[in-house]
């Protein structure tokens, strides 16, 4: 039995075997200390309980101005001692998980109000009530000077939302560009080839995906399922300074459940899902959180095993639902925390995907039909161990974190239509047969049987990619006027593909065996990157605050490649090779400043900036002008409002920005449209808005809605006779459309002992193009469709069950469109009229 099996079906026999337990042992009476703080101002008391209790305090220190605290002498639990320190001062504490808010208390009720019931519970992504760590330290949502959306783990399981593409709706801002061989993240409008532009974070860890034969890892990201997941935190925005190369547009955040020192637990989960067009599936998810040495030593084990109905019939081969997939995998945490300055948390993960077939549908076939000529499934493992080590002193806390992960992949696309374009060339035809003149009519009638009789083809690309990440970093603790964070980062990545064309089977569109290679190559990257980071803020008197930060960064890119196949359909020809170096030092910059205009208004304006590393095109036959791409930088021009009114419940966060991008890494495509590769496009301009409203408990009902107003165009022209697909001065950026809104309402009700609730969801994609302007023959529509959700709740102390109905007018939207080649042109949309069902049971 394989390693991944082996603990999955561990993880799930330790799940059953001590729930019993878990469900005893969660009655143990709370955690009590003996505090003696003196009366003193209220902000040095609150950090003295935060230090004795090993629990996390959040407060604005404009609230905690000029009060002083009673003294506090005694044995309490943290809860008690907080409530006792904060009486009489008009604050009052949330709690959010381990951490404590406070934030000012609410005003009385009127008698009428008063006598009414009391909601059961508020929106789950209430941002006054979230603690965040964007900024590589503790801090609430709105008093963070980022353009940024959370969304909590509750939220995402209430809504059966288990990866990153149903989830997406609740990231407005974030557009995922579907492609053959994975999904792709923009923020702002970023969009382009090569390096990731959005920052992708598991916890401490970054992560992207293989360079392959194009230069391109950002075309598809590693996705870990979204299972036993703490939040999710989008960070609009360059974040070069503390978070590096790949984060120009931002970062994506997905940070997970770690172990709870101070009660067991455990959930086990189960899903049906039934798609319209397609067919069934189930999933099964578990968690187990147990308590070794209370408040020192704790295990969180998560075990997940997913499973996606296809929607997608292949007419042509005669199959139905081609593109289902599956996800199982493994988490194992352990949280050492021996005394209240140290922890040490461990973590390794495994999981395995499947998926049968390419999910898009072309426009011969019509929604969710494709006409595809061979089978292209994606096998992929990863496997994830990190470690992070907290100190926390007098002064500051040091956070030293180590990553290693391995992908090993194998990725595949139909190639059928490189053939078809390329049956009559007349070039094609001059190498099949070695000649340096014209083809004869016999000569083009024989290449175009060698064409006929490879057809049709897939390729086919096993490849391994590892990478070995370090950072330590420190920050200030205190209330004093200066803060700061420093910090060494260092990142090793090595990646290998081998890239093959093979024939496949007409009938069955599978591989044909024994292999029939027409053409294989290979290629190998290598990057080196290392940095120094820091930023330091100053308080200007009681409400304003500096920050200067910069990230020195130091990168060497290595290059290599062959061809083992010649392929003459294409181009590639025996004996090629590169092997090439590129390298490249220099600065990303930050300036903010930011203004608590009131208790609930908090504005902030900055200047960011972010880059990504250059390299080299290994494609064979390019002119040797464009062989190499620069690095391309971005600046980010930005003014933000975060404000609170009617006692908290309505709140609306505002950004606008202006990107200026500079030596931007674009792909381009050879004549022959057999390659792509990347190249420097020049300048474009990106100017945008970004708003969120959200109002809890009007009528009884929590609203949300957001607006993305995006203009992203060139601002000089990018033409070449040496390839297709570039633009002109004023053209629109691909894929990123001008418009794209969300809403939801939310209402919870009280039935007896269970809480029922109610959520409406809606989203509006915007249209957009595939390609600069019209004279490129794929400039393709995609976007212009609305999709709607209905979520129904019953939630019990220990059970609670969600019945789903996703895209409930059954659209057919198409997020994302490409021409494959010679062949049809694709469709990658959103999934028809799915319904689910899912069940919890808590112990």
């Amino acid at each position: 039995m394989r390693r991944g099996s082996v603990l999955l079906l561990l993880c799930v026999a330790a799940l059953g075997m001590t729930a019993p337990v878990a469900a005893a042992s969660a009655r143990r009476p709370p955690a009590t200390y003996r505090f003696d703080i003196p009366a003193q101002p209220l902000s040095q008391a609150l950090n003295q309980l935060a230090v004795r209790s090993d629990r996390e305090i959040l407060f604005s220190p404009a609230l905690t101005r000029a009060r002083v605290s009673p003294p506090l002498v005694g044995v309490f639990t943290p809860e008690e001692a907080l409530q006792r320190l904060l009486a009489g001062s008009g604050l009052t504490v949330r709690i959010e998980g381990r951490s404590f808010l406070v934030v000012p208390a609410p005003a009385p009720a009127p008698a009428a109000e008063a006598r009414a019931p009391a909601p059961m519970s508020t929106s789950p992504t209430a941002l006054d009530a979230v603690v965040v760590t964007a900024t590589r330290r503790s801090s609430l949502a709105q008093q963070t000077p980022i353009s940024m959306v959370v969304v909590s783990g509750e939220q995402l399981s209430h809504l059966g939302m288990v990866d990153l593409e149903k989830a997406s709706p609740l990231l407005p801002g974030l557009k995922l560009v579907s492609t053959a061989f994975g999904r792709r993240l923009v923020l702002r409008g970023v969009y382009g080839a090569g390096e990731a532009t959005t920052g992708l974070y598991y916890d401490e860890t970054s992560m992207t995906g293989p360079v392959g034969t194009t230069a391109d890892p950002g075309v598809m990201i590693p996705e870990l399922a979204l299972a036993d997941v703490d939040r999710i935190e989008l960070l609009r925005g360059p974040q070069g300074t503390l978070y590096g190369s790949g984060a120009m547009g931002g970062a994506l955040r997905i940070l997970f459940k770690h172990p709870d020192l101070d009660a067991n637990g455990a959930t086990i989960g189960a899903s049906l899902t039934s798609a319209s067009h397609g067919g069934q599936a189930g999933g099964v998810t578990g968690t187990l959180n147990a308590v070794v040495v209370p408040k020192v030593l704790g295990v969180r084990l998560t075990a997940y095993d997913q499973r996606q109905p296809g929607v997608i019939d292949n007419v042509r081969l005669g199959l139905s639902d081609v593109d289902s997939s599956k996800v199982r995998g493994a988490r194992a945490l352990v949280l050492w925390a021996p005394n209240d300055r140290f922890s040490a948390l461990l973590s390794a993960t495994h999981q395995k995907n499947h998926r049968d077939d390419i999910p898009a549908w072309n426009d011969v076939a019509g929604p969710w039909r494709t006409i595809h000529a061979g089978r292209a499934p994606f096998n992929g493992h990863i496997d994830l161990a990190s470690s992070t080590l907290r100190w926390r002193g007098d002064g500051a806390e040091v956070t030293a974190a180590s990553s290693w992960y391995r992908w090993r992949l194998t990725r595949r696309s139909d190639y059928s239509g490189v053939l078809l374009g390329e049956r009559a060339s007349a070039a094609g035809c001059m190498r099949y047969f070695s000649i340096a003149k014209a083809c004869s009519e016999a000569q083009a009638q024989g290449y175009a049987a060698y064409v006929d009789s490879v057809y049709p083809a897939i390729l086919n690309q096993p490849a391994t990619l590892t990478a070995r990440i370090h950072e330590a970093r420190a920050a200030s603790t205190g209330d004093g006027p200066l803060s700061w964070t420093v910090g060494v980062y260092s990142e090793v990545r090595r990646d290998h593909i081998d890239s093959q064309v093979r024939h496949v089977d007409p009938t069955t569109g599978a591989l044909v065996e024994p292999a029939v290679l027409i053409g294989r190559r290979d290629i190998d990257n290598r990057l080196r990157q290392s940095a120094l980071f820091g930023e330091a803020s100053y308080a200007v008197g009681s409400a304003t605050q500096l920050t200067l930060g910069g990230r020195r960064f130091d990168y060497v890119k290595r290059d290599s490649g062959q061809v083992q196949v010649p392929n003459v359909v294409s181009g590639t020809w025996a004996g090629y090779a590169i092997d090439q170096r590129t390298a490249e030092r220099g600065w990303s910059l930050k300036a903010l400043a930011s203004h608590q205009l009131s208790p609930d208004l908090f504005a902030y304006a900055q200047v960011s900036q972010g880059f990504r590393p250059g390299g080299v095109n290994v494609v064979p036959g390019l002119p040797d002008i464009l062989a190499g791409y620069r690095s391309d930088r971005l600046t980010n021009y930005e003014l933000g409002l975060k404000a609170q009114a009617a006692a908290r419940r309505l709140t609306v966060n505002i950004a606008l920005y202006q990107i200026d991008w500079r030596d931007m890494q674009y792909a381009a495509q050879t004549q022959n449209r057999a390659f792509s590769y990347l190249t420097n496009i020049g300048a474009s301009r990106i100017r945008g808005l970004e708003a969120e409203v959200s109002a809890r408990r009007l009528a009884g009902w929590d609203l949300a809605a957001s607006l993305t107003l995006t203009d992203a165009r060139l601002t000089a022209d990018q033409v070449t006779n040496a390839a297709i697909g570039l633009g002109r001065a004023g053209d629109r950026l691909p894929t990123v459309p001008r418009l794209a809104t969300s809403g939801s309402a939310e209402r919870r009700w009280a039935v007896g002992t269970l809480e029922t609730s109610l959520r409406l969801d809606a989203s509006y994609a915007g249209t957009a193009r595939s390609a600069f302007n019209p004279d490129n023959p794929d400039y393709l529509k995609m976007g212009g469709y609305a999709v709607f959700g209905i979520t129904a709740g019953v939630t019990a102390k220990t059970w609670s069950a969600d019945l789903s109905v996703d895209n409930i007018l059954d659209r057919a939207g198409r997020a994302s469109s490409a021409r494959n080649t010679a062949g049809p042109i694709e469709y990658f949309g959103v999934s028809p009229r799915t319904v689910r069902l899912q069940v919890e049971r808590r112990f």
